[in-house]
Parts: C-alpha cells; structure tokens; sequence
C-alpha cells in the first residue's frame, strides 16, 4: 500500500517542529516574536493546502509574507 499525504495542518505542525531546534538558539526575547511569526502562517492554512508545492515551508513562508505586507500596507494607510 501506498503511503498517505498528510493534512497540511499536520504537515505544518511537522515543519514547525522542524524549526524547534532554530527557535531555541534565538536569545529569549526574541523566542516569542518567532512563535508570532509561524501563526500568521497558520492563518492561512487553508490557502498554504490549496497552493500544490513540492515543500510545505513554501506555503507557511507564502502565508508569512502575506500576513506580514497587510500588516505594512495597514500602517502605510494610517
């Protein structure tokens, strides 16, 4: 039989714990800034899952970088 695809929920959770090693060399002040930064990738998730990508990073790097310029374009406005 053949292997099954993981959710990209799950694929996510694996990613991130991917990055645990990372996390913890950042000095602790910025620890939290990172946690930040990997739930805007689960924000979404859902677009993440029906981009097809060869990596699951492309998608959570994708969903980041999205969050991260409506968040600039927000303050340019103001």
């Amino acid at each position: 039989m053949g292997r099954t695809t993981p959710s990209f929920r799950i694929a996510e959770a694996q990613e991130i714990e991917e990055w645990r090693r990372f996390r913890r060399a950042l000095p602790k002040g910025d620890r939290a800034a990172f946690d930040e930064m990997l739930n805007a990738a689960r924000l979404y998730a859902s677009a993440s899952s029906a981009a097809v990508r060869t990596s699951r990073f492309e998608g959570m790097a994708m969903a980041i970088a999205f969050h991260h310029y409506k968040a600039l374009a927000g303050v340019s406005e103001e």
